[in-house]
C-alpha cells in the first residue's frame, strides 16, 4: 500500500505527531520498518523503549530515538504503542501509569488483552484502541490489520489509526468481540504451511528447492491480489485448475503438510 496516498485528511496530523513504542521486540521493529519504508513517518517521529541498552540495539539501527525508560517514552509522546508479550504488560503499565493522561492515545498490540482491562488501569478519559496484526508482514508492507476502539476513543483517533496501519497493508475496524476470530485469519502460519506444502511437492517432482519455493510464494501473492482486486470467491476454482475434490486433503489440518505435499507434487496429477 502507498502510505503517503492513504493520509488524505489527516496527513498533516501524521506529519506532526510522534509515537512512542513501549517494547522494542519483533512487533515494534516490524511496524516501524513498515512505516519508514512507506514514508509515512520519519525516524525522528518515533521513540522506542526497552529495559536495557542491549534490548534496543536492533531498533536503534532503524534510526529512531531510543531510551531505557518506559516512563520517559510515554511522557515524551502522546501516542503510545504497547508492544510487548502479555506477561510483560503489568510491569510496563507500572512504569508508564504515573505519566499517562487523558491527552494520550494508547494503541495496544498485546495479544489477548481486552480494552476493558486496559481502560480500568488508565486514567478516566484515556483513549485506547486495540489492534491485531502480524509483525512479519508489516515489515514488507503486506499486513492485514484489524482494530477496535475503546469507549473514549474518537472518530479522529480511528481515522488516524486506519491511516497509519493502511500504510503497510489493509486495515479494518471491527467490534472487539470479533478481534480474536480476525486474529486467527491474520496469522501468517496458515499461508506458510500452504507454501511449504506446495514447495515440498515441487521438490518431489525434481524442482530445486529455491525454485519450488519461489513459484509457490509468487502464486500465493497472485491469488491474494486477484481476490482483493476482483472480490472473487476463492472457493470457486476456475476451468483447468486443480479439481476441487483434490483439495479435500487440505481440509484435514492434522495431516495438512504431508498430504498437501503429495497433493502439489506431480504424482497427484497422474
Amino acid at each position: 500500500a502507498d502510505g503517503m496516498a492513504q493520509m488524505n485528511g489527516v496527513g498533516e496530523d501524521v506529519k506532526s505527531l510522534t509515537i512512542g513504542f513501549i517494547g522494542a521486540g519483533n512487533m515494534a521493529q516490524a511496524m516501524i520498518t513498515g512505516w519508514l519504508s512507506a514514508g509515512i513517518l520519519s525516524p525522528s517521529q518515533i521513540w522506542c523503549s526497552a529495559p536495557t541498552d542491549r534490548s534496543v540495539v536492533a531498533v536503534k539501527k532503524l534510526g529512531v530515538n531510543t531510551t531505557t525508560s518506559n516512563k520517559d517514552c510515554a511522557q515524551t509522546n502522546k501516542i503510545v504503542v504497547l508492544a510487548m508479550k502479555p506477561h510483560i504488560l503489568p510491569i510496563a503499565l507500572e512504569d508508564i501509569l504515573p505519566v499517562i493522561t487523558s491527552d494520550h492515545l494508547v494503541l495496544s498490540v498485546v495479544a489477548g488483552v481486552k480494552l476493558s482491562t486496559l481502560e480500568k488501569r488508565f486514567p478516566d478519559g484515556t483513549r485506547v484502541i486495540r489492534l491485531a496484526t502480524a509483525g512479519t508482514t508489516c515489515a514488507v508492507r503486506e499486513a492485514a490489520t484489524v482494530f477496535s476502539v475503546g469507549k473514549c476513543a474518537t472518530r479522529a483517533d480511528s481515522a488516524l489509526v486506519e491511516t497509519l496501519m493502511s500504510a503497510f497493508g489493509t486495515c479494518a475496524e471491527l467490534k472487539e468481540s470479533l478481534i480474536s476470530a480476525a486474529s486467527a485469519h491474520i496469522t501468517p502460519g496458515h499461508m506458510l504451511l500452504a507454501v511449504a506444502a506446495m514447495a515440498d511437492g515441487g521438490v518431489l517432482c525434481g524442482l530445486p528447492r529455491h525454485v519450488a519455493q519461489t513459484l509457490a510464494a509468487q502464486t500465493m501473492i497472485g491469488v491474494g491480489k486477484l481476490i482483493l482486486e476482483t472480490n472473487k470467491n476463492p472457493g470457486v476454482v476456475g476451468p483447468g485448475s486443480l479439481p476441487q475434490t483434490a483439495l479435500v486433503p487440505l481440509l484435514h489440518l492434522g495431516s495438512y503438510v504431508g498430504e498437501g505435499r503429495d497433493l502439489f507434487s506431480w504424482r497427484s496429477y497422474h
